[in-house]
């Protein structure tokens, strides 16, 4: 389906004024981002650029920011939000399925 089958176009100056719960004047959309990344294939993005400006693989420094994300950070993001009553929203790519 394409977009403006679902909902019809509409342009932003011809809708009302948005109000927020509590005349709120900003929204934080929380996204909580899983991936996998085949170690033997260069990562997507890069926290730390290799030194030679080529790319390395196996890709070692950006594969332990990735792997420590998945494997403790996540779990530390997952007990903030509780302890905020904050629910967000999960994106995942398509080899998370696959893979776990």
């Amino acid at each position: 389906m394409i977009p403006r089958e679902r909902c019809a176009y509409s342009a932003i100056v011809d809708r009302p004024p948005l109000v927020l719960p509590n005349r709120a004047r900003l929204v934080v959309w929380t996204i909580v981002n899983l991936e996998f990344w085949d170690i033997a294939r260069q990562m997507a993005r890069q926290v730390l650029p290799a030194p030679t400006g080529q790319v390395l693989l196996p890709d070692v420094p950006n594969w332990a920011w990735h792997e420590y994300g998945m494997r403790v950070g996540v779990w530390r993001f997952f007990e903030l939000f509780a302890q905020l009553a904050i629910r967000p929203t999960l994106s995942i790519n398509a080899r998370v399925c696959q893979e776990y």
